[in-house]
């Protein structure tokens, strides 16, 4: 209904008011309002910034989490087609996202470890299962993505997201073995997009950081015909296009066990590597 639309708006402008009013602190009231992923997703001028792997503006995205880098990373390097689609992790199970230029008209397979349900009046599916068994059959999948779950893998999850005790491990090793069934469930020049943090080594109990030693045995788990590894690095001015050598010294604010923000007002991660390891 019109109205009820209206209303809905209203409460979203007020909402993003008191998060500018409020000194624009992360995760405050307003704050996933204000981030409009669904706006940036569609702007051909920011996908272009991603597709061209071009420095960001300044001011880009200034204390807003590391997802304002990754959706539009993936949206600009995936570009429009049909194929089936691997989530591994379920960050793309959302609406905007599955609705945006790149994944409309992908079939979708999303892979947790809950009992996620398919976003309504999509074309994706849900299965569950541990990503380092996974009972997927062999080369099947023509892209997987991964966004911010490597960094999850083997580790305490009952800490924010799931209360199962099954889940409640400490093995922070156990992400090659993700890495292992994601490149067996690929198809012959298929391609994986991972995004981990990239910052100083930190295990935090429920996530763990990934530094250079970490981001290498990826690949050497993976042995891809090609690899890219794009790094952006969150500053007190915004985001910005980075190198390994740079992010390597950032640290990551964690919001689960602190409120006292830094200077830079961090979200989370203070950088991020996206990769794109090929068949």
């Amino acid at each position: 209904m019109p109205g009820a639309r209206s209303r809905e708006e209203t409460r979203r402008t007020l909402r993003i008011l008191r998060y500018l009013c409020c000194g624009r602190r992360p995760w405050s009231v307003g704050y996933d309002e204000f981030k409009r992923l669904r706006r940036v997703l569609r702007d051909r001028v920011v996908l272009g910034w991603f597709r061209a792997v071009d420095a960001l503006p300044r001011g880009y995205s200034r204390r807003l989490d590391e997802r304002v880098i990754e959706y539009p990373w993936l949206v600009a390097r995936l570009g429009e087609g049909r194929s089936l689609l691997l989530d591994a992790g379920g960050a793309l199970n959302h609406g905007f996202l599955l609705k945006s230029s790149a994944l409309r008209r992908r079939t979708m397979v999303v892979c947790t470890l809950s009992n996620e349900r398919p976003t309504a009046g999509t074309h994706a599916s849900c299965v569950r299962a541990d990503l380092r068994r996974a009972a997927l059959k062999d080369e099947v999948f023509d892209e997987v993505v991964c966004i911010s779950t490597l960094d999850h893998v083997g580790l305490d999850q009952t800490r924010v997201y799931l209360s199962d005790e099954r889940w409640r491990e400490s093995h922070p090793e156990d992400y090659t073995g993700a890495v292992r069934e994601l490149r067996r469930v690929l198809k012959p020049g298929g391609r994986l997009f991972v995004t981990v943090p990239y910052l100083r080594y930190e295990n935090l109990g429920w996530m763990q950081q990934f530094d250079a030693e970490r981001l290498a045995r990826i690949a050497d788990v993976f042995a891809p015909a090609s690899y890219t590894a794009t790094f952006y690095r969150c500053c007190a001015s915004g985001w910005q296009l980075s190198d390994a050598a740079e992010c390597s010294t950032c640290a990551y604010f964690d919001i689960h066990t602190t409120r006292q923000y830094g200077e830079d007002y961090a979200a989370a991660a203070r950088a991020v590597a996206c990769l794109e390891l090929v068949t």
